[in-house]
């Protein structure tokens, strides 16, 4: 019988060099190089600031507030002299907890027209979360600049003239960019898994730093 002796033990100092080299390659890959300050600091060394807008239905106004609205987001929006973008991103719903509740309140129905209605509803709902339809829609608007001082002050400006229009718009921090960023990065894990909190990855690249 042949055993296999447990491998010797790398050094610590190896460890750490190892561990650096990983987490360098995988910055390598990502298209930014640093989330902080609330901007994204992109490879090419403008920074993105986040704009996060509430979903707003607008079916349930009136023509005139539709119009209202309407003027108000688009001179808002008319109004900012450099490129911006538009993202629509869909986020997985963990819906576990919901329907372990649903069931608990099916077990416990004396009522037997209720505990059918409840059993239907729990397999709808296990059927959502098996298929993964199961989305919420969130809204950002990412506005590029040079200098992140400025950048923050038209982001705040921005979203003080969108919310003229009735839509709820905030600037997003830090750790609300990074969760937006593991959800378009990570889509399928974003219903269970939350995102890193903000933190230095990398070490420093500045010397005396």
């Amino acid at each position: 019988m042949a055993f296999k002796l447990p491998g010797k033990k790398k050094p610590a100092k190896q460890q750490l060099v190892e561990q650096t080299a990983a987490r360098k390659a995988v910055q390598e890959w990502l298209p930014w190089k640093d989330i902080a300050g609330g901007v994204i600091t992109r490879k090419d060394g403008q920074v993105v600031a986040v704009l996060k807008v509430e979903p707003f239905n607008l079916a349930l106004k009136s023509e005139n507030e539709k119009m209202r609205v309407i003027t108000a987001v688009h001179e808002a929006l008319n109004g900012q002299r450099e490129a911006f973008q538009i993202l629509s991103l869909g986020r997985p719903v963990d819906l576990d907890a919901y329907l372990r509740g649903l069931q608990d309140l099916a077990r416990e129905a004396s009522n037997p027209v209720r505990k059918k209605l409840l059993q239907e509803y729990t397999r709808y709902v296990a059927t959502l979360v098996a298929s993964g339809e199961a989305l919420e829609r969130r809204y950002y608007i990412l506005l590029p600049g040079k200098e992140q001082v400025e950048l923050l002050q038209r982001a705040h400006e921005l979203a003080g003239n969108l919310e003229r229009s009735g839509l709820k718009v905030k600037v997003c921090s830090d750790q609300e960019i990074i969760d937006l960023v593991f959800v378009f990065t990570h889509p399928a894990q974003a219903a269970f898994e939350r995102p890193p909190m903000p933190g230095p990855y990398l070490p420093s690249q500045v010397k005396g730093v």
